[in-house]
């Protein structure tokens, strides 16, 4: 039997509250998973286009999101075209056949996202696009340049503009490829905590939330858990990956493990009941969006040095980078020197979300985002979802995808 939120979308197309379009667009990403930061992203970029007045059409080759996150896509955007997991043969016979259906759709900007040969093979079903806008989303460093192909490194010397994630990003995909790249933040969810305590508690909570991958450093969050010099601490993880199940945390009887969320609701209880936010990761990050939730609440934050990280450190009491190569000792300083400043009432919140305000929020994104793709100047509409039925508005804005 269909759920509610299938029998709602089934077979049409959902009011946004819109009149005419203000240009249209094409989003083409290479994958989609259940969780992840540029999936978060993917949502948000589709949801302020359209809401700013943008056709969205979505055409995402490997697919593997949540039921529920394929409703709001459907929600929102005129056309939506999802391609499962297959064969390399298969998808591109399936990605010919989606591109010969849009050949002679005439789009005002192709966005294109993620990494491979499909991207360049995609844009030529495209002839009629009036621009072209690839976002690459990892770090743009030697070691994140090693992994491109031949075909994709066609595609960001086709493109007619190239967008990082980071200025720092940007400037090392200009060294090699010999040509412009503009720096735009990704968009991130927005999370307002009310009543935040000057006097935290005797014990601090300190936390991650994320993709579970090594990477992200879980394994040193671990061995802080244990480290007696870290009693005045508590460390707890929001997340989940094949590499730490939860039995993993088991054997780690000082990490609080709460398990994976899904709504903005749980988001912003998460970022309320922290007293910092813990991202060493060793990851390419672009510039992670967990870390852009968490500046747009003002918690306080230790990270390693990975692709834009450096861009939002704005406050160094509040915003604190760490070399990516720093030893578990000048991991454990760091933190600990946090925790003293944090107790002692030298840390405020007030920079970052004055940073986040000005150019990160959807407000400001908007206009850049349409600035480069060549829509015109954002017009905002009543927004998409209010206007959908009410079972569904209810599910999609409870809904919301974990990042990191």
């Amino acid at each position: 039997m269909p759920s509610t939120l299938q029998t709602i979308t089934q077979g049409k197309a959902l009011p946004n509250g819109r009149g005419g379009a203000l240009g249209s667009i094409l989003v083409y990403a290479t994958q989609h998973m259940p969780t992840g930061g540029i999936e978060s992203h993917l949502r948000e970029f589709c949801l302020n286009l359209a809401e700013s007045g943008a056709a969205v059409d979505l055409v995402i080759r490997n697919s593997e999101m949540l039921p529920e996150t394929e409703v709001f896509f459907r929600s929102i955007c005129k056309r939506v075209y999802l391609g499962k997991s297959s064969s390399s043969l298969k998808q591109l016979f399936w990605l010919f056949w989606i591109g010969l259906q849009r050949l002679t759709k005439c789009y005002d900007a192709l966005y294109t996202n993620g990494q491979g040969n499909s991207v360049n093979f995609f844009s030529w079903f495209l002839p009629r696009r009036r621009r072209w806008v690839h976002h690459h989303h990892t770090a743009g460093d030697k070691a994140d340049q090693a992994t491109w192909t031949s075909g994709y490194q066609q595609a960001l010397r086709n493109a007619d503009s190239l967008v990082a994630c980071s200025s720092r990003n940007a400037t090392d995909m200009e060294a090699t490829l010999v040509r412009p790249v503009q720096s735009i933040p990704c968009f991130s969810r927005e999370i307002a905590i009310a009543g935040v305590s000057a006097t935290p508690g005797h014990t601090l909570r300190f936390g991650y939330y994320g993709r579970l991958i090594p990477e992200k450093g879980i394994d040193v969050l671990c061995q802080l858990s244990e480290d007696p010099s870290m009693r005045g601490i508590e460390f707890h993880i929001w997340g989940e990956g094949q590499a730490y199940p939860s039995d993993f945390f088991g054997r780690h009887p000082r990490i609080l493990y709460h398990g994976p969320f899904t709504s903005r609701d749980e988001l912003q209880a998460v970022l309320a009941s922290l007293d910092a936010y813990l991202l060493l990761s060793t990851h390419p990050e672009g510039l992670p969006i967990a870390l852009l939730e968490v500046m747009s609440a003002g918690l306080p934050w230790v990270a390693t040095d990975r692709g834009g990280v450096a861009d939002i450190a704005c406050d160094p009491m509040a915003t604190r980078v760490i070399p990516s190569t720093a030893s578990y000792s000048e991991v454990k300083a760091a933190i600990l020197t946090l925790a003293v400043d944090i107790q002692q009432g030298r840390v405020l919140r007030s920079a970052q979300k004055k940073l986040y305000a000005e150019t990160y929020s959807a407000e400001v994104l908007v206009k850049r985002w349409r600035e480069i793709l060549g829509l015109g100047p954002a017009c905002r509409f009543t927004p998409v979802m209010p206007s959908l039925p009410p079972e569904l508005a209810q599910a999609l804005y409870s809904h919301s995808e974990p990042t990191g």
